[in-house]
Parts: C-alpha cells; sequence; structure tokens
C-alpha cells in the first residue's frame, strides 16, 4: 500500500514531543456515477464514511462496522486499496503532544439494504447526513470550504483524495 500524501499541520514545534498515534479506515463507494459520502449540515462539507480502529481491530471489520454506523448500509465487499494519508498537528486535548493521523482508503461495495444510521455524539452534532455525490460536486464544496479556512482536520485530506479519484476517473 502506498503513502498517497503527508499533511504536515502543526502550529507549534517545540523540540520533541510526545505523539498518539491513530489508525483509520475510510470507503470509498460509487454507484451510477456517485460517491457515498458523509455530509456534514454542520460543517457543510463531505467526507468520507469510515473511521478510527478500535483497539486490535483488523482494518476490514472496522471498515464494514464504521461504513454501517455512518451511512447505515452493509459492505459486502472490501476491495483494492487506494492508498492511505498521514496528517500530523498538534493534538487538541493535549498540547504536549502532537497527534498522528493515518487513513486508508479502500474501494468497497455495499448492499443494497438500508439501515439507520447509528451516529456517536460527535457525529451527530456534526448533523452527519449519508449522500450521494458526484466527485465534482464533493470537490467544488469542500474547495469552498478549505478556502474559507475549514477548522475540521478533514477537509484537507479528503479534498485531496476526491481530486485523486477525479483524475483516476478521467
Amino acid at each position: 500500500m502506498k503513502l498517497l500524501k503527508m499533511f504536515d499541520r502543526r502550529e507549534k514545534r517545540i523540540g520533541y514531543q510526545p505523539i498518539t498515534y491513530r489508525d483509520s479506515v475510510r470507503a470509498i463507494i460509487f454507484e451510477h456515477g456517485k460517491l457515498l459520502m458523509v455530509y456534514s449540515n454542520k460543517a457543510e462539507e463531505y467526507k468520507f464514511p469510515g473511521g478510527g480502529l478500535l483497539e486490535g481491530e483488523i482494518k476490514d471489520i472496522a471498515l464494514k462496522r464504521a461504513v454501517l454506523e455512518e451511512v447505515g448500509r452493509k459492505v459486502i465487499s472490501v476491495n483494492e486499496s487506494l492508498g492511505y494519508v498521514d496528517q500530523i498537528y498538534n493534538d487538541i486535548y493535549d498540547e504536549k503532544r502532537y497527534f498522528y493521523l493515518r487513513s486508508y482508503y479502500y474501494f468497497c461495495e455495499i448492499s443494497d439494504e438500508e439501515f439507520s444510521p447509528n451516529f456517536d455524539v460527535y457525529e451527530h452534532n456534526l448533523e452527519f447526513t449519508p449522500t450521494w455525490v458526484t466527485v465534482d460536486e464533493a470537490i467544488m464544496t469542500n474547495q469552498k470550504k478549505f478556502d474559507e479556512g475549514s477548522k475540521y482536520h478533514w477537509t484537507e485530506r479528503e479534498l485531496y483524495v476526491l481530486k485523486l479519484l477525479k483524475e483516476m476517473l478521467n
């Protein structure tokens, strides 16, 4: 699996600081020329469905769990990986630490059966909604939010991956 991009967004660098590492998985789900994404009504931007791995969790299992929770659909096939994106930034919970997030992106197929999403508090507060959207629409929306200085750590990462997908489709 290859590194797609590394985003280093540490605002302050004060020599050595401990790092909190977290792995996450993201689903790339295409149907009829559209992507299944999660739209945040509060942030007014899109993110790929997925989330962090629980301790000891296998990537395929985590991806299936997260997609079911966020978009209410069962993943029936985890296919090839697009690659991964690394992000490092100042930890928002501990100013003496850095946070290092690695997001693995996988092409997936889902079942037609729909379930109610099961959002956690964070996702509920961001007013997540599963949405089918074209790659161009998602790029346009997220680019606008990025240009306005979005405060969400996913904006730049997802915009980068969306642009890669657009290049692949052309």
